[in-house]
């Protein structure tokens, strides 16, 4: 999940330094089941829908709300 305290800046450049529950894009399926991550940063669609699939582009909208 992304979030302001899974990133630290170092150098000027953001680096995510939580990689749990991180895995290939060509893998299918969860690495979890249950739904987990900070809500404020979660894409709006992720919170308005329970059971939604987890998407790349839920996290692109998440890295939004952390340079926010």
């Amino acid at each position: 999940d992304l979030s302001a305290g899974n990133v630290v800046i170092y150098k000027g450049k953001g680096i995510l330094i939580d990689w749990d529950l991180s895995k290939l894009i060509t893998i299918q399926g969860a690495r979890q089941v249950n739904r987990t991550g900070t809500w404020q940063f979660m894409s709006a669609h992720l919170v308005q829908h329970k059971d939604a699939k987890h998407d790349v582009e839920d996290d692109i909208e998440s890295s939004l709300y952390v340079v926010l």
